[in-house]
């Protein structure tokens, strides 16, 4: 959580209510004291002393040389019917400031506080409470907005940011659940061709051989022609088995050397492309943290795919650089056409021209997966010469890493 600034805390702001309530309570003290006493002095003037003031006067005795006290009520109002309502109201105004004088203190507190509350906690509370709320009743597509720097406004960013990241989750788990529906469904709807055709050949086959009205040639030539199609169920399988487990994959990130990297990515091609292969790479950092297996998976299919369609060369380009592992990968070849740019990365998508029977159309949706696992993006465009398809990887410098 971000730190925030003394001048802009909540203590800060407190303090400026502080001043407001010494000033005021001392004020208000100051002037109920004067003016209880006052009131009480006009009010003797007026009424006479309603309270027993007794002098005592030291009088000598000629008779035998002693000393005799007498005591004398100076002005004293006795206490009778008629002045019981003096009495009281005197007595009233003699403890009225040991009551008005807590009273206005607690008033002075009380005040300020309810004016700190309104303007700087009652809204970012409200705030807080009312997305609680919403998030409670899974509603997250609203934003919170309190742009103080106090803590409040700290907490309130904090809200933001678990609101966006829950946001984000939701959003993926639901794209993840209708990615695997139409993964399924796209997988029930691909078998049913191979199953026809094996249906189709296994009814052949039971209503010719045991008649003999099949030659043994013709028999080999349909088993074959169903293994073919046994053989290319299970590639399909394969391949479906593997995107299943994408979505559940977590990348182990772990220190790698970059010329080791740049040595796995050179020899790799070399194998897939022959000849035709060539690489380019550069990187500002000795070391970096990433899933190798992950980034070689990813690279691997997209040099499988490159050199299918390449006409004399494959070249890569890797770049690491400002936290990011770029594979850039073009081919001469004919590049992409405008449909195949809009959905060559959706699965199954296979060209109207794909002769290939064992190409599903599942290498570069399983790139892109692999890509937004490592909080990349998979990027398929033209470029001058062919077709050209970028792979990236979000990775960690060595001061990130513990």
């Amino acid at each position: 959580m971000e730190k925030v600034k003394l001048f802009h805390s909540l203590k800060w702001a407190l303090m400026k209510y502080v001043p407001i309530c010494v000033i005021l309570s001392t004020i208000g003290t100051l002037i109920i004291g004067f003016g209880t006493n006052e009131l009480q002095d006009l009010y003797r003037e007026k009424h006479g002393d309603f309270s027993e003031n007794i002098t005592y006067v030291i009088k000598e005795s000629q008779e035998n040389s002693t000393f005799e006290i007498e005591r004398k009520h100076d002005n004293f109002v006795p206490f009778n019917n008629k002045t019981k309502m003096l009495h009281i109201s005197y007595w009233v105004i003699s403890y009225a400031q040991y009551i008005l004088i807590p009273l206005w203190i607690l008033i002075c507190v009380y005040i300020p506080g309810i004016i700190f509350y309104k303007r700087e906690l009652k809204k970012p509370i409200t705030i807080l409470l009312d997305a609680s709320q919403k998030i409670a009743d899974n509603q997250l597509d609203f934003k919170i907005e309190y742009h103080k720097e106090d803590e409040l406004g700290t907490l309130c960013n904090a809200f933001e940011e678990m609101r966006c990241q829950l946001d984000k989750n939701n959003r993926e788990m639901w794209r993840s659940l209708e990615e695997r529906k139409r993964l399924n469904s796209a997988f029930s709807h691909d078998l049913r061709t191979p199953l026809t055709v094996l249906k189709g050949y296994a009814e052949f086959l039971e209503k010719y051989v045991p008649d003999g009205k099949i030659s043994e040639e013709k028999m080999m030539s349909v088993l074959a022609m169903m293994n073919g199609q046994i053989t290319r169920i299970e590639h399909y399988t394969q391949k479906m088995n593997a995107v299943q487990k994408l979505e559940d994959i977590t990348p182990d990130i772990r220190k790698f050397q970059t010329e080791k990297l740049f040595s796995m990515l050179d020899e790799t091609g070399n194998l897939i492309c022959g000849e035709k292969f060539k690489i380019n790479y550069f990187s500002d950092e000795e070391k970096v943290f990433i899933d190798t297996e992950l980034v070689m998976q990813v690279y691997e299919n997209l040099i499988s795919n490159a050199v299918r369609y390449a006409e004399q060369s494959v070249s890569v380009n890797v770049n690491i650089t400002e936290n990011i592992l770029k594979i850039a990968v073009y081919d001469d070849g004919k590049g992409f056409s405008e449909e195949a740019l809009k959905n060559a990365v959706q699965p199954f998508y296979r060209d109207e021209k794909e002769s290939d029977k064992f190409h599903f159309g599942l290498g570069l949706y399983i790139c892109k997966v692999i890509c937004e696992k490592c909080g990349g993006t998979l990027t398929v465009e033209n470029h001058e010469n062919g077709g050209k398809v970028t792979a990236e990887f979000i990775y960690r410098k060595i001061s990130e890493s513990r």
